[in-house]
This record gives C-alpha cells, sequence and structure tokens, in this order.
C-alpha cells in the first residue's frame, strides 16, 4: 500500500488573531485512521519530512 502524508499547521489563537506556531505531518494513508507523524517549527522542514514518510518502507 503507497504511503500518503498531508502537512497542516498548528495554531496558537489568541483574542484577535491565530497564529502559526509549527506545523505537523499526518499520516493520511488510511482515512479512518489518520495519525500525526511528526511536528516541526517550519513548514520546510515538515515537507521534507512528509515526503520521507510516503518514500519510506515501512
Amino acid at each position: 500500500m503507497q504511503k500518503q502524508a498531508r502537512v497542516e499547521p498548528i495554531f496558537d489563537s489568541d483574542d484577535l488573531k491565530e497564529n502559526i506556531t509549527g506545523w505537523v505531518v499526518i499520516d493520511e494513508s488510511q482515512p479512518d485512521n489518520e495519525n500525526v507523524v511528526s511536528e516541526h517549527d517550519t513548514r520546510g522542514e515538515a515537507l521534507r519530512a512528509a515526503e520521507q514518510f510516503e518514500q519510506s518502507e515501512h
């Protein structure tokens, strides 16, 4: 089965605005059982991790 991942921001909300505080990589290979694979400080790091996850052989 081919792995598929997506990257989403982590938000910290205050009264006036939402700030992105990090990024998560989510395994969406099984839509009924999505899991957070890793957390990252930058979007670039998260995108690289998602790419590596999709190419890994687990």
